[in-house]
């Protein structure tokens, strides 16, 4: 393995190939931990709001065969009463429909508060990602910083070099 140092840079040759590893390895962000852990909380947040868009979907689709069913009761009882059912049996039809009206209720009541949750899970998830990319703004700055500083030195230790060379006495 042989090693060739070039300023900023270090080429490393095995076996013909070069592996380019620039200062960018080197570079240690003090608010890494706390990126990570804004990285979890947002794909948490992001899990969230897919339950409940899930769960909402299960309501829609709870809500259509609930419809659906209600007005299958429905036309059965018109139907009842045109073909002269005994009025037990009629009450009891409307009590079923009544039943199923106040399904229907509870589930579009339950369907709002989950579009609320959902509201709410969506702000909070782009409320993550704005931190998150604040920190990961902070992040590049910190290693634009890194990287200009390693230039500086590298410049200076080539000038003290040139300086050292210069006033070296020639053979």
């Amino acid at each position: 393995m042989a090693t060739v140092v070039k300023p900023g840079l270090l080429y490393v040759i095995i076996s013909g190939l070069s592996i380019f590893l620039s200062d960018k390895f080197m570079f240690k962000f003090s608010l890494e931990a706390v990126l990570k852990q804004r990285r979890f909380r947002e794909q948490e947040a992001a899990r969230g709001l897919a339950e409940v868009t899930r769960k909402i979907q299960l309501e829609h689709e709870k809500l259509k065969l609930l419809s659906a069913r209600q007005q299958a009761v429905r036309q059965a009882n018109l139907l009842a009463g045109e073909n002269g059912l005994p009025a037990p049996e009629v009450e009891l039809a409307r009590f079923s429909e009544v039943g199923l009206m106040r399904e229907l209720d509870l589930l579009r009541q339950t369907l709002c508060e989950l579009e609320k949750n959902k509201l709410l899970r969506a702000q909070s998830l782009r409320a993550r990602i704005k931190e998150r990319r604040v920190l990961e703004r902070v992040r590049e700055r910190h290693l634009e910083e890194y990287r200009r500083e390693q230039v500086r030195k590298e410049l200076h230790e080539l000038n003290e070099i040139a300086v050292l060379r210069s006033r070296a006495p020639e053979k």
